[in-house]
């Protein structure tokens, strides 16, 4: 009987142990990369970062821009809207024939330049309706492409073409259409490029800007009632708490050197999510409860913020999952960073990795 029972014993541990293996082998990595929106004053050396990633050889790239199918449900004083109707209009008005079918002509253009990547033409064509289809990030990355890898062996009629579809630089600039100091002009659309891949995957969510917004101007017109009632009285328990916000949130003067020496490395730490946190919500969590904190209101800022980080989780994992994707990376905001590789990690099928972790 006790033979039997050890038997037993050794077969579940046996099942377990290649159940485990199997579920391991099975999970989406994922590297989560907080990053700057604004690299114009960096004097990083953005090539290494690039090699890093292409290393962790993804299966798929992720921007923090908005799924296309998501602009039709904000309303137009979304600022996700407003910021790219600027660009789909401009295009809109340099262009104002639009395929019948734009899905399938979307997917034909990839298919050609899948084949043959000179084909000026059908790239500029694949830019555009990509815009005329709401697909900022695609957009972008295109004209992206056809400016820094393609321009410079243009004919004579393809500039002409090229002009009059997209203008000239400057008024790209001004569309937002072309971002030369975002992450994704330095890091993120040369990735992809060098990784021969032909699209970046889109993954914002917008859905709880509204209450958000509401939250944050709560939170920030009593966070300055707090300030000023500190400053009218230096022996008062608001000015120990503003006090205490201070010291809490700031780097020592060492941390600061090597946060600068490697700022992105530095913004995939532990302690730049601890700091970050108290920056964007006016202290954070930890100072929840003390005199003249606005605790309820922060904690309504980080209810609608907890529910954007899951919804852009949840397009990530859909989006994987349908792709059967392995090893994704995610480029997004630094402020992001922290709570979506806290959100993800939770999921049995994600298997996070931090950018500092990758060689």
């Amino acid at each position: 009987m006790m033979k039997t029972i050890q038997k037993l014993s050794l077969a579940f541990l046996l099942l377990t142990a290649i159940a485990f293996k199997s579920n391991a082998q099975n999970q989406i990595e994922i590297v989560i990369v907080g990053s700057s929106h604004n690299n114009a004053k960096s004097a990083q050396d953005f090539q290494p970062i690039i090699d890093k990633l292409k290393n962790f050889k993804p299966d798929m790239v992720f921007g923090e821009y908005l799924p296309a199918s998501d602009y039709a449900k904000l309303e137009e004083n979304n600022w996700a809207v407003k910021v790219f109707k600027k660009g789909h209009d401009y295009i809109e008005k340099l262009n104002p024939e639009t395929p019948k079918n734009i899905v399938s002509q979307i997917k034909k253009d990839q298919k050609a330049l899948s084949s043959f990547a000179y084909y000026h033409k059908t790239r500029m064509d694949l830019a555009v309706n990509f815009a005329k289809n709401w697909d900022r990030g695609n957009s972008e990355y295109q004209i992206f492409v056809l400016e820094n890898y393609m321009k410079n062996s243009f004919g004579k009629e393809e500039r002409v073409e090229y002009a009059k579809m997209f203008g000239n630089i400057d008024s790209l600039k001004k569309a937002g259409l072309y971002r030369t100091a975002s992450e994704y002009s330095k890091i993120y659309f040369p990735l992809i490029y060098q990784l021969k891949q032909d699209r970046i995957y889109n993954m914002d969510c917008q859905t709880y800007d509204k209450p958000w917004s509401a939250a944050w101007a709560k939170t920030d017109s009593l966070y300055k009632i707090m300030i000023n009632k500190g400053k009218a009285d230096s022996t008062s328990a608001e000015a120990a708490t503003v006090k205490a916000i201070e010291t809490y949130w700031s780097y020592s003067e060492e941390e600061s050197k090597v946060f600068n020496a490697d700022q992105y490395a530095g913004m995939n730490t532990v302690k730049y999510g601890v700091l970050d946190e108290a920056w964007n919500f006016y202290g954070g969590t930890h100072f929840y409860g003390y005199a003249g904190f606005p605790t309820e209101s922060v904690k309504a800022m980080i209810a609608q913020w907890t529910l954007r980080n899951e919804g852009m989780c949840k397009n990530i994992i859909e989006q994987a999952k349908a792709k059967n994707a392995k090893r994704v990376i995610v480029g997004v905001g630094a402020s992001h960073r922290k709570w979506m590789e806290e959100i993800l990690a939770k999921n049995p099928a994600v298997k996070i990795i931090n950018y500092n972790d990758l060689h």
